[in-house]
């Protein structure tokens, strides 16, 4: 009996390191796609600063082109309007990009947290594995000993 408890001992340790490796790979994944978001957060956090600084460029030229004289030539200030329509025509679609690509990377952080939220859950039932492995053992060894105290 005490050698059966051993092997079930040992079988429940081999489970335990399996579900800590399972656990670490879980882990790992949930780490890669914390970097590949974190990237694609940085690429679009450049994206609307670029997108704030041409709205910015598009207000300071309409309002030297709301500014200019009456006698200035209106053709410039229509050139200004139009650079500025298009500067604000960018920065709008550089700020669809920054929805889009926020969108996925939660989806992508949500991922990792369940990961980690599930590697969490292994790492416990290898924990629980070898706590049992443990009193097994123990059982195993006052079994034992039990017989050997008294061999009748």
């Amino acid at each position: 009996m005490a050698d059966e408890r051993d092997r079930l001992a040992d079988e429940r340790d081999r489970k335990a390191d399996e579900r800590d490796r399972i656990a670490d790979d879980r882990d790992r994944k949930a780490d890669q796609r914390d970097c590949i978001a974190d990237a694609r957060d940085d690429l679009v956090r450049r994206l609307v600063d670029e997108a704030d600084g041409r709205d910015l460029a598009a207000e300071r030229r309409d309002r030297e082109a709301e500014m200019r004289e009456p006698g200035d030539e209106r053709r410039q200030a229509a050139i200004d309007r139009i650079h500025a329509g298009r500067d604000r025509d960018a920065a709008a679609a550089d700020r669809a990009a920054f929805v889009d690509r926020t969108d996925r990377g939660a989806d992508r952080r949500e991922e990792s947290s369940d990961d980690r939220f599930d590697a969490a859950v292994d790492r416990l039932a290898a924990e629980q594995d070898r706590d049992a492995s443990r009193q097994a053992r123990e059982a195993a060894r006052a079994e034992r000993q039990a017989l050997l105290d008294d061999p009748a």
